[in-house]
């Protein structure tokens, strides 16, 4: 829906074509001082999911606010890739996963609904995220492990071990977040922003991702505009990965790549 459709939706408490079905009805007081203030508070830069307080994603309907992240339409294909190499991976269950840096939740939660067998563990350093990320898995009823950690700091290295390792990490750097649109400033900080380059979470987590992996999981990142050479010189780097696939999103850009341990006997090269 565009953004006209969402806000008429959401203060007549109907879907789309309902919305359509009943374009003669006339709006009362309440709801039209209701409009005029949501479009003073996007006017003003915030972003309509803020307002809102609600996104879709997969399908599914996450509560959202500036505790996190909103969820983009390109992290889906961050779930689709998962969802593809855990099938293509011969296991008979999907096993154990973990979200780094989970925000919202979106990922961990959607991959519980797709996965309803697999046991999914997810982190994040904010505890205002993690409360919303929470408040999502109750929305959405699934059992999701969530941990206060920054990156993998809450977990026991070689002794919590998974079959994939999912991520949508900050990439903007310092540079880049002064020149962003006026509405991104109302998202987290620490949710963007990844120091002068905007890797500096792809070094910290390719640095220790091998540890919690086990012999034959991956390691799945999004990434972003222009990213990709710089990623795969810190994977070169560590020796501990393979790269197997690079995904395109929707405008043609690399924004996914799939990386397999090389401890794995059939390790996969791109």
């Amino acid at each position: 829906m565009n953004e006209a459709e969402l806000v008429y939706s959401y203060v007549l408490n109907c879907d789309r074509l309902s919305l359509y079905l009943n374009k003669d009805a006339i709006l009362d007081k309440d709801r039209s001082v209701l409009i005029s203030q949501i479009l003073e508070r996007r006017i003003s830069g915030e972003p309509l999911q803020y307002i809102l307080g609600r996104c879709e994603f997969m399908g599914l309907e996450f509560k959202v606010d500036r505790r996190a992240l909103i969820p983009r339409p390109e992290t889906e294909i961050l779930i689709s890739c998962a969802l593809e190499k855990l099938k293509s991976s011969g296991k008979t269950a999907p096993g154990k996963i973990l979200d780094l840096g989970t925000g919202s939740g979106c990922i961990a939660i959607c991959l519980a609904k797709l996965l309803p067998q697999a046991l999914i563990w997810a982190t994040d350093i904010s505890l205002a995220a993690l409360r919303l990320a929470k408040e999502n898995a109750d929305l959405h009823k699934v059992k999701v492990k969530f941990l206060h950690s920054d990156i993998f700091s809450a977990l026991k290295k070689d002794q919590e071990k998974f079959d994939l390792i999912i991520s949508n990490p900050p990439y903007i750097s310092r540079q880049e977040f002064r020149g962003l649109a006026k509405e991104i400033s109302f998202e987290p900080v620490l949710a963007l922003e990844a120091g002068i380059d905007g890797l500096d979470f792809y070094r910290r987590i390719i640095s220790q991702a091998a540890g919690y992996l086990k012999e034959d999981g991956f390691l799945i990142l999004e990434m972003g505009l222009g990213q990709r050479r710089s990623i795969e010189n810190i994977l070169r780097k560590s020796k501990n990965f393979e790269i197997m696939e690079i995904v395109k999103d929707y405008n043609n850009i690399e924004r996914v790549m799939v990386v397999g341990n090389t401890k794995s006997e059939t390790p996969n090269k791109l």
